[in-house]
């Protein structure tokens, strides 16, 4: 296991996770603030936590356009925070509004984890129940076409981020170790 980082010296810039669901955002994400002493949020988490509902009844409750002004309101609150944290998005937050600029306006610090489609259609199958967007697909071959499109669709917004990692079958920890490293 690597040794504990204390990420100082630009402690009021956010470093921030996004990319495709399944990419694993949350987990590298806990990974990483624990390894820099950071706090972690979870957008879909902090949003639950605020309005006391699940994202997917969230979802279903305000529809998707709904939600994504409350995501917007919920984005711009923590980005406006302006402290050290370690921030994973939601799949979809930077593709909507003007979400992806203020995510760029707001730190050098941001990561698009990107596997390939098939690492996420194997690892979303098998959750597709509890995920609202992908819930109706009835096979793996329909959820990998789901995928190629909605990754082609939001691509332009994903690949604004200051750094890409092209996740194969590193652990966790090796995606942690890659980002430090890039954060210099």
């Amino acid at each position: 296991m690597s040794e504990q980082v204390i990420y100082s010296e630009k402690s009021d810039q956010p470093i921030i996770l996004l990319g495709y669901m399944g990419c694993g955002k949350s987990t590298v994400g806990r990974h990483l603030a624990k390894q820099l002493v950071l706090p972690f949020v979870d957008l879909d988490d902090y949003l639950s936590e605020i309005h006391g509902r699940s994202v997917p009844n969230l979802f279903l409750e305000y529809g998707e356009i709904g939600f994504r002004k409350i995501e917007k309101t919920a984005l711009d609150d923590l980005l406006a925070s302006a402290q050290a944290s370690v921030l994973s998005l939601g799949g979809g937050t930077p593709c909507y509004a003007d979400n992806m600029q203020s995510v760029i306006q707001s730190t050098p610090y941001t990561f698009y984890l990107s596997p390939s489609i098939s690492t996420l259609c194997h690892r979303l199958y098998s959750e597709k129940d509890h995920r609202p967007m992908i819930s109706h697909l009835t096979s793996e071959d329909n959820l990998q076409e789901f995928i190629a499109k909605h990754i082609f669709e939001r691509k332009l917004f994903y690949e604004q981020a200051n750094h890409l990692l092209y996740i194969q079958d590193e652990t966790p920890q090796e995606l942690v170790d890659q980002i430090i490293k890039k954060l210099g």
